[in-house]
């Protein structure tokens, strides 16, 4: 692992994972090679549970390795014994979920505890799983909130890292729910990795997720931005 809290030599390696089209993945490659990580970090392999993701080809065309297995009719942790395997040929310090639709068995948050990274559309406490902006939005929430945490063995149960708000009001369609949620995803999750990798966090494994957490939330606001991202394709909370 690379030293935090000083300058270090050496940039954190970063397994990036997804299942579809990646918007997450490629606003995380963005800040590596301009952005917030440019010198904290490098984008060791994009790696896909479904070899035809769009986000594979994407991922190549940014520069990144690229690799998959397919999981389909696979069992949990036999399929994830295998990925686990190809990721450690990869030296990875994070594995960072970017849109992976699948949920991980504890062969492999055990490979890699303390250092898998999730980003979640919706405050962890009030809800867990898919369509959390379908949730703020049939809920017809004023603000909901993006959550990136570390990963355990429960489901979006894991330590919070950082949260943002996202303001939802006048939003009158799931689109616009989702743009304005993805605004603040794709800045948020490669900030908080950032300050993880500068030491700027607290170092939580999942020993201490039965811990209090503190929220860290982003030093200035962040406003939806009307060109951002489209919403759909990207599997949210994944």
């Amino acid at each position: 692992m690379q030293a935090t809290g000083n300058h270090s030599t050496r940039k954190a390696r970063l397994a990036i994972l997804l299942s579809g089209r990646g918007s997450n993945m490629v606003a995380l490659v963005q800040a590596v090679q301009h952005g917030v990580l440019s010198g904290l970090a490098e984008v060791a392999v994009v790696f896909s549970n479904k070899p035809d993701a769009p986000g594979l080809e994407t991922a190549a065309a940014l520069g990144c390795l690229t690799a998959s297995l397919s999981s389909q009719g696979r069992k949990r942790a036999e399929f994830d014994a295998e990925v686990v395997e190809l990721l450690r040929q990869y030296q990875p310090d994070y594995v960072v979920l970017a849109g992976y639709m699948r949920i991980l068995s504890p062969t492999f948050i055990r490979a890699f505890a303390g250092r898998i990274l999730n980003i979640h559309p919706a405050d962890t406490h009030q809800h867990q799983g898919l369509h959390a902006y379908e949730w703020a939005f049939e809920n017809q929430l004023p603000e909901t909130k993006i959550t990136v945490h570390l990963v355990d063995e429960g489901l979006d149960t894991g330590p919070i890292l950082a949260q943002h708000p996202v303001d939802l009001q006048g939003a009158g369609t799931l689109a616009e729910v989702e743009q304005r949620g993805l605004a603040v995803e794709h800045f948020l999750y490669a900030d908080t990795l950032a300050r993880l990798i500068r030491g700027e966090l607290p170092r939580r494994t999942p020993e201490t997720a039965g811990t209090a957490v503190v929220s860290v939330h982003t030093p200035e606001p962040l406003l939806p931005s009307a060109t951002g991202s489209s919403p759909h394709g990207e599997a949210a909370g994944g």
